[in-house]
């Protein structure tokens, strides 16, 4: 009887280091860093300012932050948990194809000439 015990208590033990778990990790959010090369800084620009536009929906609780290194692309999405982590990548993915793609068929964007007042 004392070996019942003694494992009931392992149980507790186990149990109670578990939900500590999952506590710590629902309080921090689920992160993912995303580095995408471009031909050029002008292209990682036109595609952040295309992926950029539309907010996230309230609903999903994620985020992105957008910076350019060069001709880097760098992305971080922030997620309250894994599985909206999941859904945000997915959804980014589809769009970042998507305008990679447009790039492919129209081409580099031009750059930008400055207009002068005359």
């Amino acid at each position: 009887m004392g070996d019942d015990v003694a494992n009931g208590s392992d149980m507790d033990s186990d149990e109670e280091t578990s939900q500590a778990e999952e506590t710590v990790a629902s309080r921090q959010p689920a992160v993912a860093t995303l580095e995408v090369p471009f031909n050029s800084r002008r292209e990682a620009e036109v595609v952040r300012n295309s992926l950029q536009v539309d907010p996230e929906p309230k609903r999903s609780g994620s985020s992105k932050t957008f910076t350019i290194k060069e001709n880097v692309l760098c992305v971080e999405i922030r997620s309250p948990d894994v599985r909206q982590l999941r859904t945000a990548l997915s959804s980014f993915m589809d769009l970042l194809h998507l305008v990679s793609k447009t790039i492919d068929q129209f081409g580099p964007p031009a750059q930008q000439s400055k207009k002068m007042c005359v």
